[in-house]
């Protein structure tokens, strides 16, 4: 079981990693480039846990604001 986790890390690590060196490469023309983009790299696809836990309460957050609310029907008092 941790066997399987940790290889699912490292592969995500891995893809991660080159991933954003990729991005870094295509990005390095309209921005400065880093001073390490292979660190960088390696740093990114460390974190990508977070990243998808990120991207999952995003889209949690962009789908509850297009849900339009229901009116309740409740008694009580409207100040």
């Amino acid at each position: 079981m941790v066997g399987t986790l940790l290889v699912v890390y490292f592969v995500g690590w891995t893809i991660g990693s080159f991933a954003a060196y990729a991005a870094g490469k295509r990005l390095a023309d309209r921005f400065e480039p880093a001073g390490h983009p292979l660190l960088l790299s390696v740093a990114a696809g460390a974190v990508w846990p977070l990243l998808l836990v990120g991207l999952v309460e995003l889209s949690s957050v962009m789908v509850f604001t297009k849900v339009p609310s229901k009116p309740q029907s409740s008694i009580g008092i409207y100040a």
